[in-house]
């Protein structure tokens, strides 16, 4: 049997990983243009006067086939969004995937109600359906789903329990852009989705 690296074994690796994001030429020549047109003619960073935010919420929503999208400042902005177009009342329950960025749970909390924390599915780590079903009172309204590190939940029994007993289902699918769940992309499934272009994640706007 062979010896492990750190007990004198042959690495598997001789050099270091590559970076997760990778920036190339067109990625900085867009950059370079639209900081050119906002210093020659003003309207290149914003949605005023700009177009590329607009052309992007149309490709964004063509490539996953749904009417619209609107882009925000982040994807806890977005989750926020979310939760407020649900309007929901004062102390109403919101379970949540256990395992999340806090950025998926502070705005149960900024929309004045209650996170209530189903369990993780051991093998996967996503949200246990079993365990929404579980943690449903009477105050319960909605349901974030988080899809972790590219992996989609397990989507159809969590939406018979969300229809069920008429609940909304929000997608946080900040760190799963384009993957499927039995040939559906996720952010397709629930009610509302949410999404994350951050730096580190598999899809950036920098």
């Amino acid at each position: 049997m062979n010896r492990l690296a750190i007990e004198g074994g042959t690495p598997v690796r001789t050099a270091p990983f590559p970076p997760r994001v990778v920036i190339g030429e067109e990625e900085i020549d867009a950059v370079h243009a639209l900081l050119e047109k906002e210093r020659t003619r003003g309207g290149g960073l914003d949605r005023y006067g700009g177009e590329h935010v607009d052309a992007y919420e149309r490709e964004f929503a063509a490539y996953h086939g749904v009417p619209f999208s609107t882009a925000v400042s982040s994807g806890t902005a977005a989750v926020h969004a979310a939760l407020s177009a649900l309007r929901l009342d004062i102390a109403q329950e919101v379970i949540s995937s256990p395992i999340t960025d806090p950025g998926g749970v502070a705005p149960i909390l900024w929309n004045n109600c209650i996170p209530v924390f189903a369990d993780a599915d051991p093998e996967t780590m996503n949200v246990s359906h079993a365990s929404i079903a579980e943690r449903i009172t009477d105050r319960t309204r909605a349901i974030i789903v988080t899809h972790l590190a590219g992996q989609p939940a397990d989507m159809d029994p969590i939406l018979e329990i969300a229809r069920a007993h008429g609940l909304a289902v929000i997608e946080d699918c900040s760190q799963a852009h384009g993957a499927l769940y039995k040939g559906r992309l996720v952010g397709t499934m629930g009610d509302i989705a949410a999404f994350s272009l951050m730096g580190g994640k598999h899809h950036t706007s920098g």
